[in-house]
């Protein structure tokens, strides 16, 4: 049979697969640090799905393994969790310095696979005060965002009047970004309250939860008095704490600044998700988005797509917009959608920034949903 002409010459088809779409991060991902020398220091972590496997390769009693018993006690169960060394000391053939705490985290900075923090050490070795604050001003000051979770039994912390207690420095330095719990029956009270707030899907249907209210398999809770809770509470303090109607709840959910977790946590996860999905619309397009109006429209339109996330897992909610105005928004006007974007006119952009090819700011007002946890109610009887 003769060879007969290709079909390009009248029909040309070429096939292009798009580039595959970056992922966010995982908002649900813990950290276990311990001082066990099991992990190679040139392999610094490891990605665990069960208290079992800790078990096995670091043995039924080690802080490791206590730990993920706490961890995976929650319900809904956690999925993952990794475990981190802390070459506090070396083992037989590893070469090299034994570390501080602040050299450990500074090391395991490097790997943005986690999220969450919090210790697997114990009494014996635990770190000082000024230790445990040097990791939260390193988490704090981190380019990736995290969060530090600390247990402390120090009775001072149940003191209003004292002040040098750990929990009174953290909330005198406003970091947002750590967690503090107090109990005198585990070491990994926080680590509980951080199980129970990691398996939160933020691409589901009302899915957001407050801390507050919610118990901590494993951990016994505190039996204590009105003063005592109430100095918790100035502290910016968590406690999983025993009430008179025979239930445990932990409150009240708080960072040491005294910002919510659960916003601390959610505005986490819109960050990276709105950074992504920005990132995405420049990097999946198979042609350029043109630095025009029109692609303004485009990215408001992917980011959008992320806002309606936040709405719709309970994140944000409609309500009155109390901040500055910009755009087309005054004080005061309502967030109908639960959220307001906008971005200016290209004509309107520097020439500077339109020859470096940046697109326009994109601004978002949002407007939190919060949660209720105190009621009141009035009630009048007549005769």
């Amino acid at each position: 049979m003769a060879k007969g002409l290709p079909l390009s010459r009248v029909a040309n088809v070429t096939m292009t697969l798009s580039a595959k779409a970056a992922q966010g991060r995982n908002f649900g991902s813990m950290l276990i640090l311990g001082i066990s020398t099991v992990i190679p220091i040139t392999e610094r972590m490891r990605a665990y799905s069960g208290a079992d496997d800790i078990g096995d390769d670091f043995g039924v009693d080690s802080e490791e393994y206590k730990a993920a018993l706490i961890w995976f006690s929650q319900s809904p169960q956690p999925t993952l969790v990794y475990v981190g060394r802390w070459a506090k000391t070396l083992s037989t053939g590893e070469t090299g310095s034994a570390e501080t705490l602040p050299q450990a985290v500074n090391a395991i900075m490097d790997f943005n696979s986690w999220y969450g923090l919090h210790l697997a050490v114990d009494e014996a070795d635990y770190p000082t005060d000024a230790d445990l604050i040097s990791v939260a001003a390193a988490v704090e000051a981190s380019t990736v965002s995290r969060i530090f979770g600390i247990t402390t039994a120090d009775p001072d912390t149940l003191v209003a009047s004292a002040t040098t207690d750990l929990s009174s420095k953290l909330k005198a330095a406003k970091y947002s970004r750590t967690f503090i719990q107090y109990s005198t029956s585990s070491l990994y009270a926080a680590l509980s309250a951080f199980g129970r707030a990691f398996t939160v899907d933020f691409t589901g249907s009302n899915t957001t939860i407050t801390l507050k209210f919610k118990v901590e398999p494993g951990v016994t809770y505190e039996t204590l008095g009105t003063s005592q809770a109430d100095a918790l509470e100035a502290k910016n303090a968590n406690v999983y704490v025993y009430y008179e109607n025979d239930t445990a709840i932990l409150e009240q959910g708080v960072m040491c600044n005294g910002d919510f977790f659960d916003e601390r946590h959610g505005l986490d996860w819109l960050q990276n998700a709105v950074q992504t999905a920005d990132f995405n619309t420049l990097y999946t397009s198979t042609t350029k988005i043109p630095q025009t109006d029109a692609g303004t429209t485009t990215r408001i339109a992917n980011i959008e797509l992320v806002l309606d996330k936040a709405v719709g897992n309970g994140l944000f909610a409609p309500g009155k917009w109390t901040g500055g105005p910009f755009g087309q928004l005054s004080t005061n006007d309502t967030l109908t959608k639960g959220y307001y974007i906008w971005g200016d006119t290209v004509d309107d952009q520097l020439q500077t920034d339109h020859e470096a090819r940046k697109g326009v700011p994109i601004q978002v007002a949002g407007k939190l949903a919060g949660a209720v946890h105190y009621g009141s109610v009035a009630i009048t009887v007549v005769r």
